[in-house]
């Protein structure tokens, strides 16, 4: 066994050092006079060129202030990387990963606590929207700060409304409105369904699996959660969290499985012009604020419904100027409606967020550029750039009036709100979402009956956690 764990320490350690000597560069030299913060991002395309603005204030502004120069690369698997190089003691000063590794990483020692550093700059709960700045918490600790946020809606197609007005009517639907509860959106979603000559589905008017991104978080919207805190016990056999699943089979009874797989096959992918919901195949979807964006590039005539442009920019910065912004898109955001009266404005909130990994060499420079980061003005134009809401308590007139998103007031308010919901703080996560997809699946294409998969999938759950708190407490 101890020849096992030397390997792989050596491993790890040849691994982290060839990573560093091999790996990704910055572009721009490393000035002498400042301290140099490493910072690794997962970010790509046009959110890492985006971000590299972001950093190009900092060392511009601040970093030249107090001698401080981040050198951003951006990189794959970065959460894999990032452990690696922590381990072999050579980790960068601050990686950029997902709010799924606060819980995991801090539970197997892999980052550093945050709260001294947070207080030294005044950085407080009171600064953030509660469900952020609690998902950046664990076991009473701070281990990061968000890079960007979001969260969850409805977007329908209103020109899909509008050209099946007489149809909706006569289910008894409003066609100027979207769905208020989870019931009336399957009766949406079924009136708006097609199907060609050959009766295949021609197009869906709403696919739980479509994009299907937030399956796991489907309990949200039936009052439950997968998980207790207090009891540290999966609930994966609540009546509830059984309605959940039981929703997402409807469908695949209600379409038929074979129709149902066929049509999806046909479905082109979500960062391309084939994309269902721009091509109408797909009539309403689950989606975050950034949706606004990918239209842009992929489809933008879907936001020039009434009016060019350039006629849109010249609207007042007005409450009856972003009506009239809102009236110039094909497609409109909205609460996603909940299955329980009176349980309103449920969304999942995920964000991106900045840690230290444990060992850093220039924590406090670290913090510096992560404090920034988190200041209203460079938040808010990054989360501009990237489409997305913001974390911080309160967002701008500015950023509300001047957002791509016409809609981003939706999600301010679900952000903001009592039912938003973060990932729950188990650090087996990456775990728990690939059994609950694996799950969702097996539902789906009707494998198994809910009640039996999440059965499976709570046992098996709860052993693999009940393995790590015996490996932390055996180490603790």
């Amino acid at each position: 066994m101890s020849r096992l764990k030397l390997f792989f320490s050596v491993a790890l350690s040849l691994a982290a050092v060839a990573m560093l000597v091999f790996g990704p560069r910055a572009g721009a030299k490393r000035p002498r006079d400042r301290v140099v913060v490493s910072y690794w991002e997962k970010w790509t395309g046009n959110e890492a060129r985006q971000m590299q603005q972001i950093v190009n204030d900092f060392n511009n502004t601040v970093g030249a202030e107090k001698g401080i120069y981040v050198e951003y690369l951006s990189m794959s698997n970065v959460n894999q990387k990032t452990l690696v190089a922590t381990a072999a003691g050579v980790p960068p000063d601050v990686a950029g990963l997902w709010d799924t590794q606060v819980a995991q990483f801090a539970a197997i020692n892999a980052v550093e606590p945050l709260d001294d550093l947070a207080k030294a700059h005044g950085i407080t709960a009171g600064s953030y929207k509660p469900v952020y700045w609690n998902g950046c918490s664990y076991n009473g600790h701070l281990w990061g700060l968000v890079s960007t946020p979001a969260a969850v809606a409805l977007h329908y197609n209103k020109r899909i409304f509008k050209e099946n007005a007489a149809k909706l009517r006569a289910a008894g639907l409003n066609p100027t409105r979207p769905p208020q509860t989870l019931s009336e959106l399957d009766r949406y979603a079924k009136a708006l369904d097609t199907r060609d000559a050959r009766k295949r589905i021609d197009r869906a008017g709403y696919l739980p699996m479509e994009p299907g991104w937030f399956l796991t978080h489907t309990a949200m919207w039936f009052g439950a959660s997968i998980f207790d805190p207090k009891t540290q016990r999966f609930t994966l056999t609540d009546p509830k969290v059984l309605k959940a699943y039981e929703w997402i089979r409807s469908y695949s009874l209600k379409l038929g499985k074979t129709s149902l797989t066929e049509f999806r096959s046909g479905l082109g992918g979500f960062n391309s012009a084939q994309n269902p919901f721009l091509v109408g195949k797909v009539a309403m979807v689950q989606q975050g604020p950034w949706m606004a964006n990918y239209i842009e590039d992929l489809k933008p005539s879907m936001n020039r419904w009434v009016m060019s442009k350039e006629e849109e920019k010249r609207l007042p910065s007005t409450a009856e100027g972003i009506e009239r912004r809102r009236a110039n898109y094909e497609w409109a955001a909205a609460p996603f409606p909940s299955a329980v009266p009176g349980l309103e404005g449920v969304t999942y909130t995920g964000f991106d967020v900045l840690m230290i990994p444990r060992g850093a060499r220039h924590k406090e420079e670290a913090f510096e550029f992560m404090a920034y980061v988190n200041q209203q003005k460079p938040m808010e134009k990054l989360c501009a750039l990237h489409c997305k809401n913001s974390p911080l308590s309160t967002a701008s007139p500015e950023f509300i009036r001047n957002h791509p998103n016409p809609y981003i007031g939706v999600f301010e308010e679900l952000a903001a709100g009592p039912n938003a919901h973060a990932v729950p703080a188990i650090p087996i996560w990456p775990e728990v979402n690939e059994e609950m997809n694996v799950a969702a699946q097996r539902v789906y294409l009707l494998e198994m009956k809910p009640a039996d998969a999440l059965r499976e999938a709570q046992t098996r759950l709860q052993e693999k956690y009940d393995r790590f708190l015996a490996i932390q407490n055996s180490r603790q």
